[in-house]
């Protein structure tokens, strides 16, 4: 049985990797191995592509969802006003869950509003460890880019029968100890998170929208409106020391919407991706949690 979760996380460090639903799933995946086994893992994956276990989205501003993706002539049609300025509509990023499922998409908010996470660059320099000097080459820094978030939401959606909810809670909390993305080692990506609670989208319609990357192809849809993103993956934990690059895949990004002819009944979209890595148990999370959504008239 299908069940969507949703929890906060509470970050404790700077991250230096962008929350994103794939990223997410694939340390969960290794979380799963320390607080169950591989072989619980493995047992897992082994029907992932028929019947997946789990399905990470990205993380939300705590309150809202991405803004979709579609042509600003939509956000005029739902505007009181029936105009909008493009400047500013391309701006906003957040729009509140009722809004977008009531159609009023020109509700839609500017982050600049309520964040200040704005990327920052921190300054390195390469040391000899023999010689405690910066090398041959002399002086060369290099930067890095990390961001403190705010308060984010994160929805999961589980076969219970496969995953309950009781274990979702104990492998984020193994996940929360070693922290998230790059340079977990030294201290970035910590974070707290509430117990998941279970939610809904409500009832089926005609149009959903993703809540992560995920993989377009195969979908017999009517229209689908998104924006590509390339995702340059690599391989973690123990599976890092030799050749940790994967190979790159084309998916649709978050915020992207998919119209049918009828009510779309599936809690989510995409498929499984595997065969890109030089490990063939390897398996992407190229599905996404789909949210009914209302769009203007002649659109979907």
């Amino acid at each position: 049985m299908m069940k969507l979760l949703k929890t906060t996380i509470m970050p404790r460090s700077n991250f230096a990797t962008p929350l994103k639903g794939d990223t997410l799933f694939g340390q969960l995946c290794w979380a799963v191995v320390f607080a169950f086994g591989e072989d619980r893992l493995k047992k897992l994956l082994a029907t992932y592509k028929q019947k997946p276990f789990l399905v990470v989205s990205d993380a939300f501003q705590k309150g809202f969802l991405p803004k979709p993706t579609l042509p600003l002539s939509c956000f005029n049609e739902c505007d009181p006003n029936g105009e909008v300025d493009k400047k500013e509509e391309r701006k906003k990023k957040w729009i509140a869950l009722n809004d977008l499922q009531n159609g009023a998409l020109h509700k839609a908010e500017n982050p600049e509003k309520f964040e200040s996470e704005k990327p920052h660059s921190i300054m390195h320099n390469s040391i000899d460890r023999r010689t405690f000097k910066t090398g041959e080459d002399g002086f060369a820094p290099y930067a890095t880019t990390e961001f403190l978030p705010s308060e984010k939401e994160i929805y999961c959606l589980i076969d219970s029968d496969q995953l309950n909810a009781n274990e979702l809670n104990a492998v984020f909390a193994s996940f929360r100890d070693s922290g998230f993305g790059k340079d977990a080692t030294i201290g970035k990506g910590r974070f707290e998170f509430s117990q998941f609670q279970e939610t809904s989208f409500g009832g089926y319609k005609n149009a959903v929208m993703a809540l992560s990357p995920f993989s377009p192809q195969h979908i017999d849809c009517k229209k689908i409106y998104y924006d590509p993103f390339t995702r340059f993956g690599k391989k973690g934990a123990s599976r890092a020391h030799q050749n940790p690059f994967k190979k790159p895949l084309l998916l649709a990004d978050t915020g992207a919407v998919i119209c049918f002819d009828q009510p779309y009944e599936k809690p989510f979209i995409g498929r499984a991706i595997t065969g890109h890595s030089s490990h063939n148990d390897i398996v992407h999370q190229a599905y996404a949690i789909a949210l009914p959504i209302t769009l203007p008239k002649g659109i979907a």
